[in-house]
């Protein structure tokens, strides 16, 4: 291979980065996850070098925006994408240096069906960050309210726990606010994205952090980045049970989902749920199909800048 087109393969963790070049699969070279030990590694990569790595919630961006400002060709691949393929190609072994021969497989194999990663906006990116952090903590305070309740020597401490935790997502809506702010066309996005019933203002805010950030040419690459398209499971005469792809940000699909649940109480899409579970869809299949036809018509007010319309948008959904 000529090492002008060398591919790399990163397994990210935490503290560390452990790096293999596709053409010397047996030479592994670790790294400190830090700035300094990224850029003097990347030093001696020459630029349009592929740069491939797992997403891996925050750990894996010094690195993808470093390797882009050095000129490299970032490829920041689907957990989820990746695990299938290791099971496809027989990979037995789970440790930091099969995974980047992993990975550094699958880049070379497969870098023409790939989308180069871009660095987001600022703004857009430390939305996204704002908003996974706000997850996080409104789980934890679920954990807790449930974990510490029903024994009343514990009702203070309960009491002084949640609030903290209330306070803090309060402080990061009113900064998620400030960051939709900062971006060209959010607030108008936002407002759009919110006149769809079922939508609330943190998954529009999710969904304003995508489309700032990704460009999607057709409806069919949004839904399919949601992880909530179907996947066919058929052979022969046999037509299998459909199941979700996943492939998406588990974050956004559950964001998703919750308005698919809410929709499906309000009275624009409570019949459409009733006749779903009219045609023997479980309660699960009918929300998820909500949930999908609520991101076609985010996708579409979108790209149009229309205000949602139940009778116009209900049809193309």
């Amino acid at each position: 291979m000529d090492h002008n087109n060398a591919v790399y393969g990163v397994d990210v963790s935490k503290a560390k980065l452990v790096t293999v070049r596709y053409d010397d699969m047996q030479t592994l070279v670790e790294l400190d996850n830090r700035a300094e030990a990224i850029a003097a590694w990347l030093a001696n990569l020459p630029k349009g070098t592929v740069v491939a790595m797992e997403a891996t919630g925050i750990y894996h961006r010094l690195l993808a925006h470093l390797a882009h400002a050095a000129g490299m060709r970032v490829y920041v691949l689907n957990p989820q994408t990746l695990k299938h393929y290791a099971q496809a190609i027989g990979q037995r072994a789970k440790t930091d240096g099969c995974d980047a021969r992993m990975i550094a497989r699958y880049a070379l194999h497969e870098q023409a069906k790939l989308q180069l990663w871009q660095p987001p906006a600022r703004a857009a990116d430390r939305l996204s960050q704002l908003l996974e952090r706000r997850h996080t903590v409104v789980g934890v305070r679920q954990t807790l309210a449930q974990s510490l309740s029903g024994m009343p020597v514990l009702n203070a401490a309960r009491q002084s726990l949640l609030a903290s935790l209330e306070r803090t997502v309060r402080r990061m809506d009113i900064l998620i606010r400030h960051e939709m702010a900062r971006l060209p066309g959010a607030a108008a996005l936002y407002e759009r994205l919110t006149s769809i019933v079922g939508i609330g203002p943190v998954v529009a805010a999710q969904l304003v952090a995508l489309f700032s950030t990704l460009r999607f040419a057709r409806t069919g690459a949004f839904i399919a980045y949601t992880g909530l398209d179907p996947r066919p499971n058929d052979s022969g005469a046999r037509r299998g049970r459909r199941t979700l792809s996943k492939h998406g940000p588990p974050l956004l699909r559950c964001l998703l989902y919750n308005a698919g649940m809410a929709a499906a109480n309000s009275k624009v899409f409570k019949p459409v749920y009733q006749q779903l579970r009219a045609r023997g869809l479980h309660t699960t299949e009918a929300i998820v199909v909500l949930a999908r036809k609520i991101a076609r018509i985010a996708f579409a007010l979108y790209k149009s800048g229309e205000v949602f319309d139940a009778q116009k948008h209900l049809r193309i959904a």
